[in-house]
């Protein structure tokens, strides 16, 4: 084996998202990866999200042309998620042809079904690297090139973890209800939510308090409240608007719930996710009920940290289980869910992006004596 001690590991890494950071994976998987790898190492970074602002596209000029004309054997160039034909797209696809050694391509979704894949194919063939979110994208992009890593999308490090339960059961939701595109109807989590979950909620008759973070339609609230109007036992938060950026608000509501839910339909889509919404709920030490497919099997130790709820009836049952749950089992479950974070740690995910291109060359548990 190749002593680590000669390699150089990167000095600057040149990210360009596919979307502003409203968006989590931009956010998670890009600006505080950065951030995290700049606080704790010398490594220096150049975030850049597409906009048609002058601000955007001077930065954009900027940063492309260093990463064209400046980069080096030490630097690495990340795409992500890019899935459009437009100027952006065709600009980093020039950039790939010339810097093919330095490029990775980053996705954590299943943009070839809600998209078209001619970009992603493209990026996914030509690109020296992948990384991927899940272990069916892994399997999708190792189609198109050898160079595939399974990096799961990390949690950011906070303080909000869960200290007590609620005298009314308080269970919990959050993520992107969807966007009214018709074509997305069939994987989208408010299917999932009307489908799976809901139903077991209405059939309850313990008090419960239910928070859903990204009910963000008026017209999505109407419904769910007209759904439960006849439930005097439930109460209802769905605040209007939400400011994701700001985490510790994010995070502060989260643990506060004593369950945190993870209904998904049965579909490629769901499938390929990254149950990135369980790893937010673990982070706070709030166990979840979430379904047994895609990635969340790698994160649900069912009967330890949570349970594997497939049906209205699981979810009903495991609800009135958690009812009635002595303190002391709950706060093993609580424990448990709290040590899970672990497996999905920004460290961890910043540890295989640096090392990515020793990734066959030396094992990732001597990649932390490059840090500082």
């Amino acid at each position: 084996m190749l002593n680590v001690k000669v390699l150089k590991p990167i000095r600057h890494i040149f990210w360009f998202a596919h979307y502003n950071l409203s968006c989590p994976s931009a956010r998670y998987r890009g600006k505080y990866a950065l951030d995290f790898i700049s606080s704790t190492s010398n490594i220096g970074h150049s975030f850049v999200t597409p906009g048609y602002s002058p601000a955007n596209i001077i930065k954009f000029i900027i940063v492309y042309f260093k990463a064209l004309c400046f980069c080096g054997k030490n630097s690495l160039i990340v795409i992500q998620k890019v899935h459009t034909n437009n100027i952006y797209a065709n600009a980093l696809k020039f950039l790939v042809l010339l810097r093919k050694k330095y490029t990775v391509f980053d996705i954590d979704d299943a943009e070839y079904i809600r998209h078209s894949d001619k970009t992603l194919k493209f990026f996914l063939k030509n690109c020296c690297f992948i990384t991927v979110g899940s272990q069916l994208l892994l399997e999708y992009a190792s189609r198109f090139n050898p160079n595939v890593i399974l990096n799961t999308s990390p949690v950011i490090s906070h303080d909000s973890i869960k200290s007590a339960t609620n005298k009314k059961l308080t269970i919990g939701w959050v993520g992107d209800f969807g966007n009214g595109n018709k074509s997305f109807n069939l994987f989208a989590h408010k299917r999932s939510l009307f489908e799976l979950f809901f139903p077991a909620i209405k059939t309850i008759a313990i008090p419960v308090k239910l928070v859903l973070l990204g009910i963000t339609n008026k017209a999505d609230n109407e419904e769910i409240r007209a759904y439960f109007s006849e439930n005097e036992n439930l109460e209802l938060e769905i605040p209007e608007k939400i400011n994701w950026q700001d985490e510790d608000w994010v995070y502060n509501k989260i643990k506060k719930f004593d369950i945190g839910i993870s209904p998904m339909v049965d579909h490629e889509f769901n499938l390929a996710k990254s149950a990135f919404k369980v790893k937010q709920y673990f982070s706070c030490g709030v166990p979840v009920l979430g379904c047994s497919i895609g990635e969340n099997p790698r994160f649900i130790r069912d009967g330890q940290n949570g349970f594997f709820c497939d049906s209205p009836e699981d979810f009903k049952d495991k609800i009135l289980e958690f009812s009635s749950m002595s303190k002391t089992r709950y706060l093993t479950f609580s424990s448990n869910a709290l040590k899970t974070k672990e497996l999905f740690s920004m460290n961890a995910y910043c540890e295989n992006l640096i090392f990515l291109k020793y990734k066959n060359t030396f094992q990732m548990d001597n990649a932390q004596q490059f840090y500082g």
